[in-house]
């Protein structure tokens, strides 16, 4: 596997799934961050080409290759991976303080103090049962005890990898934190309004206003006091891809990517993803319980209900608890592969990026094992997904124990 460094050189789009045409007033709106299905098809795309055109020919082989991703990634000077970014997990509560300043956490001002709230699964009142609507009898989430504090408006959408990774080792109930330690919010989005130009006088055309939204991977960042721009950070997007086959075919350069064509880096790193820290292998296995955390989205053939998860994997069999998952996400695209304008592909809901899934591990096999398979795999159902890249996951700890619901 190669990791590979996609950079944007302009605000990349990626649309969603509502029409732009050819009338006046028309938006290109962008997602937040692009679906697996996009970055894998532009790696497939790039491993398909042949002195710079992709052949068709080979189009059976590029949908062999495997690709996991895309991750969030901050550069360093040398155009290098300085650190990885990841979408903030759905078992933690983010609220403004109720309270004095907590001393600990610097001289953070107010907008950057939040209480940091760990989210478990409860054990149901008496005479409640299958109080979930996926008809399955999953447990509820809830905090260790009630919290006055109002949802922070100012959580960051991705985490550090320092910060995760503490946070499937051992999180804490309950603890203060700053905002700018945890993370960021990635891409910003940047709207641009065109108009269409009359080829005989070049003068703009009467009603033939439009305005495309994209991600802007360069960003300023502001100053701790008094709002000021300071330094900025160069955020690219990451993907691992299986070099087996095509997929060592590809080649670093300028390459057009996403909507409106427009252009990227692709660079090879030498960066690798993180590995399974030993610690949390060695808890899951004594423990016998683990949450699992989407990085990508993942598609389910029930919904929010994993089923090829949950199969046995050697002698373990995950039973699902428990989940906290945010809004559903839908993807859509475009089949180029059947005929020369292609055929639109079915719309698909996707649990997304940030959802924790609570597994207790069943079975005599090697749990440690069956963590390291599970770790930076792709888990949605169906085996196309999984080598496009949809369910990228990791595991963190859970002891099994649950909070009574008072």
């Amino acid at each position: 596997m190669a990791v590979w460094i996609i950079e944007p050189r302009d605000p990349l789009i990626v649309r969603d799934a509502r029409p732009f045409g050819n009338i006046a007033g028309t938006r290109a709106t962008s997602l937040d961050f692009p679906f697996p299905s996009t970055t894998t098809g532009g790696a497939r795309t790039r491993a398909g080409l042949v002195d710079g055109i992709f052949d068709k020919v080979l189009i059976d082989s590029v949908k062999q290759i495997s690709v996991r991703g895309p991750l969030l990634a901050e550069l360093g000077e040398d155009g290098e991976i300085k650190g990885l970014l990841f979408t903030s997990p759905a078992d933690a509560l983010l609220l403004k303080p109720d309270h004095a300043p907590t001393p600990g956490i610097g001289d953070a001002d107010d907008e950057d103090r939040a209480q940091l709230i760990r989210l478990y699964p409860l054990d149901p009142n008496p005479g409640l049962t299958n109080i979930s609507d996926v008809g399955q009898n999953l447990m509820p989430l809830g905090s260790a005890s009630p919290s006055k504090g109002k949802p922070h408006e100012g959580a960051p959408r991705y985490w550090h990898w320092s910060v995760l990774r503490d946070w499937l080792l051992s999180p804490e109930a309950e603890k203060p934190v700053s905002l700018r330690e945890l993370g960021h919010d990635g891409p910003l989005k940047e709207t641009r309004t065109h108009v269409r130009i009359q080829r005989g006088t070049q003068t703009a055309e009467d009603s033939a206003l439009f305005q495309t939204s994209g991600l802007e991977f360069h960003r300023a960042e502001l100053t701790a006091r008094g709002g000021g721009l300071g330094g900025g950070k160069r955020l690219a997007l990451v993907v691992e891809v299986d070099e087996n086959g095509r997929g060592q075919n590809i080649e670093e350069g300028l390459a057009p990517f996403g909507g409106e064509r427009r252009l990227v880096m692709w660079r090879k790193s030498a960066a690798s993803l993180p590995t399974c820290p030993a610690e949390l292998r060695r808890q899951i296995a004594q423990d016998r319980h683990c949450r699992l955390l989407l990085l990508t989205p993942a598609c389910f053939g029930q919904g929010v209900i994993p089923q090829w998860l949950t199969e046995e994997l050697g002698g373990v069999r995950p039973e699902l608890k428990a989940l906290a998952s945010g809004r559903m996400k839908v993807v859509s695209g475009w089949d180029f592969a059947r005929g020369k304008s292609g055929e639109p592909k079915p719309t698909r809901r996707l649990v997304p990026a940030g959802a924790v899934i609570f597994l207790k591990l069943k079975g005599e096999g090697d749990i440690g094992r069956w963590v390291e398979e599970t770790w930076m795999s792709c888990v949605s159902d169906e085996v196309i997904d999984r080598a496009d890249g949809f369910g990228l996951a990791v595991l963190g700890t859970w002891d099994g124990g649950n909070l009574r619901m008072e």
